[in-house]
């Protein structure tokens, strides 16, 4: 980690997890997120050469290289599980915030496993810190946001976060798609800048969107015929594979900063097919970003 920070070790992309689900009142779970993902997704035989660079994967597919040349660096979790009861949230997001902020100066794209969405807050103003108010990209089942006065990080949890965003000019717009829950009519009014749909058409025609980028992953977003493992499950949602492809568009489209995938839950029974899940995930996420560089070279 502090070899990352220092900028002693360049990084194509960081992997961070966090193990926090303090912003979910009454279904906790989803700071195993992070530890499910590492020890039960699947093992690929990578090769890593004495700078750190990826290698030794071929995508059958495409006859391509696997994020050949790039370094991906996983460097750890911020706190540890079981969750250390002196750790306040507030100093949790607090120090998730700082953290964000370093990594956006020496990652290019820092990628954090949750974890409850509440976390996308403290970690998009961390990005947005150096970058600049963010476009707000967001799969999901739920409408995350409540019109209320939210001044603090601490007044959040992971149901109306993007109100908090939204009146501390965090983010400058917000598209949510996989959208099928009703909204509480006490939590509008909507904004006209946050824009909720389900269906996400790629338009193979779209032209490179410049503007600095979060992308939010929540994986209720899938149909729990399909994805169970999570704390807050909507029937009717996306398919992996409809997810993924939107994921990649949105990654090789926009000037995506950092990316955050988040509502995975300790389940037992199905540990295993949530870990490949979320490392199907991340593995588009990384490809998409690092392995389609011509726009993001065009435009800085």
């Amino acid at each position: 980690m502090d070899t990352v920070l220092s900028g002693e070790l360049r990084a194509d992309a960081v992997i961070l997890g966090l193990p926090f689900d303090a912003g979910v009142p009454g279904v906790p779970g989803q700071r195993h997120g992070p530890e499910i993902f590492r020890k039960l997704s699947s093992t690929h035989e990578w090769a890593v050469d004495d700078t750190g660079a990826l290698g030794g994967l071929i995508d059958p597919v495409t006859r391509d290289l696997v994020l050949s040349g790039r370094k991906v660096f996983d460097v750890g979790d911020l706190g540890d599980v079981p969750i250390d009861p002196r750790v306040s949230r507030g100093a949790y997001y607090r120090a998730l915030a700082r953290l964000s902020e370093q990594l956006a100066k020496v990652a290019s794209v820092p990628v954090f496993i949750g974890g409850d969405h509440s976390l996308s807050a403290p970690a998009a103003t961390g990005a947005a810190a150096v970058h600049g108010p963010l476009h707000f990209v967001c799969f999901d089942a739920h409408c995350d946001f409540n019109a209320r006065p939210m001044p603090d990080v601490t007044d959040i949890t992971h149901a109306d976060f993007l109100g908090h965003l939204l009146q501390k000019d965090v983010i400058s717009g917000a598209e949510l798609y996989g959208i099928r829950t009703y909204l509480p009519a006490a939590c509008g009014p909507l904004p006209e800048d946050l824009r909720c749909t389900y269906s996400y058409r790629p338009d193979p025609a779209t032209t490179w969107d410049n503007r600095p980028t979060y992308l939010s992953i929540d994986l209720d977003v899938i149909d729990p015929a399909e994805f169970p493992a999570t704390g807050h499950p909507e029937a009717g949602g996306y398919r992996l594979r409809e997810l993924l492809t939107a994921v990649e568009h949105v990654c090789r489209t926009r000037r995506v900063v950092a990316v955050d995938i988040v509502e995975a839950l300790q389940d037992d029974r199905e540990n295993r097919a949530t870990s490949a899940t979320v490392s199907a995930t991340v593995m588009t996420c990384l490809r998409a970003l690092l392995e389609f560089p011509q726009e993001r070279k065009r435009t800085g």
